[in-house]
């Protein structure tokens, strides 16, 4: 079985709170994916350790994630530019 499909983009804008805001959209999108708690931890502190380190302060960024074939897609960017990527695999077991 094939696991859900859709797009999620959201522009997070620069905020004294971006990291924690980037933490929750991630936590919130990987739990109606249906990933489990632990998966959903490892995700979330990868994704904002890799944006951490790839974008510019005093910016917001876009977040996209894609779910389509079996596959979860995260991609970051800033003024058009990837910041961060990362895919899983949609496993819901």
């Amino acid at each position: 079985m094939a696991g859900p499909e859709f797009i999620f983009t959201l522009h997070l804008p620069e905020d004294s709170r971006f990291d924690d805001m980037l933490g929750d959209l991630a936590n919130t999108v990987l739990r109606q994916a249906g990933y489990p708690e632990r998966s959903i931890a490892a995700v979330a502190d990868e994704l904002r350790a890799g944006v951490a380190t790839g974008r510019a302060p005093g910016a917001g960024c876009d977040v996209d994630f894609r779910a389509h074939a079996g596959e979860l897609e995260i991609v970051v960017s800033q003024f058009g530019h990837r910041v961060y990527r990362t895919s899983r695999r949609l496993s819901l077991t």
